[in-house]
Parts: C-alpha cells; structure tokens; sequence
C-alpha cells in the first residue's frame, strides 16, 4: 500500500499524470472534494494535482505511514512557495485501498502549535 501514497506523492511532486489511471479506481471518492470540482474518480484527482500545480513548484513529503487493514494513514509535509507566499503546512491523509486500487480518500490540515 505504500508504494501508492508514494505514487501519488510523486504525482504531486512533478505533475505527471500517466500514472493516475492505474492507482485510483474508476469510482474513487474524495470526502474532501473542492465544491467546484463536478467528476469524480481519477478525473477528479487529475484537476486536483492540475490546480495545485499551477502555482509556482512546491514539494510534498513523506512523514509518518501508519498500514493496516485496506488502508494506509499517513503525516505529509507541504512545503515550498506559492506566488510568492511561503507554504509550510502538515496534512493527515487516509486511503482506502481495495484490489490494489485507491478507492477514498480523506484529508485534513494539521493545525500548527
């Protein structure tokens, strides 16, 4: 199961979308989904990256995974600059993962101290 969430990472990372078809189910569902947003599945996710990516480079990493029973929770760093604004927050991220595939997601900031 990691080797998704570091896929989907890396997606974030660079922006390469090649490989979203193959990790996320054709009906994954975003409990965070921006009300904006009206598809779903790994066309929903594309937009996603495609929004946070037409800000100026960021980088997301990796904190603390926590696996078990279908889904993976992890702790990830946000960091870098966002038109001139620094960003530097921390996210909790939960996957469920079903037939090797990324079926949901939920999310939320982690407040700071």
């Amino acid at each position: 199961m990691r080797d998704l969430l570091e896929k989907v990472v890396m997606i974030f990372n660079t922006g390469d979308l090649s490989e979203v078809d193959t990790i996320f189910s054709p009906n994954y569902i975003d409990h965070q989904k921006p009300p904006h947003i009206t598809v779903d599945g790994p066309e929903e996710f594309k937009l996603i990256v495609k929004g946070s990516r037409r800000s100026e480079p960021f980088n997301v990493d990796i904190l603390d995974v926590i696996e078990g029973q279908g889904k993976i929770v992890a702790r990830l760093h946000w960091w870098g600059n966002d038109r001139g604004t620094e960003i530097d927050r921390e996210t909790i991220e939960i996957l469920r993962i079903e037939d090797g595939l990324i079926v949901e997601h939920w999310g939320a900031i982690v407040p700071k101290d």
